[in-house]
């Protein structure tokens, strides 16, 4: 299986978010990786990602591609990986099974806080992808599928929920 290039130097997870920078990197470098397989790749096109991904190992962007990174991509990435973290990042699963973990001297949250912010990560996230899509019509980005630009022209978005348009 191919390594996964992450777009994000270490600490820019826990600098632009309520994490805390003492949370163990191999705690939500998955959500990470996640967060880019599902949400930036097939925003993207796996043409551009590939690129970007290739730029960013070899410290080459620049122009559109660099403006794309800073302005769009890496706050997608940095909210998305957020939000599945946050979703998950109290639990831990090993040999004893699944446990939550507590310390003493925290108090916990229900999980309508925690839902709360899952739900802020998301509207962020979503944020910048509308400022991406707007401003990736304005570009010339040979490696944007531009054709595959109505993928979803079948599908409408309600209150949230991407249902298929009726066929007349």
């Amino acid at each position: 299986m191919a390594l996964t290039t992450i777009l994000l130097k270490p600490d820019e997870l826990t600098r632009n978010t309520i994490m805390g920078g003492n949370i163990d990197v191999d705690r939500f470098l998955p959500m990470i990786k996640i967060a880019q397989n599902t949400m930036i790749k097939p925003l993207l096109g796996k043409t551009l990602y590939d690129k970007i991904c290739l730029d960013f190992e070899n410290d080459d962007l620049a122009g559109d591609y660099l403006e794309m990174y800073e302005d769009y991509i890496k706050e997608m990435v940095i909210h998305s990986s957020s939000e599945i973290y946050l979703s998950q990042g109290a639990y831990m699963v090993s040999n004893n099974g699944i446990s939550k973990m507590k310390s003493d001297a925290n108090e916990s949250v229900s999980k309508e806080e925690v839902d709360y912010l899952v739900q802020s990560a998301r509207k962020i996230y979503n944020h910048y992808e509308r400022q991406f899509l707007a401003w990736i019509k304005e570009k010339d980005i040979t490696e944007y599928p531009k054709e595959d630009t109505n993928r979803h022209s079948n599908r409408i978005n309600v209150g949230g929920w991407s249902l298929k348009r009726k066929k007349c």
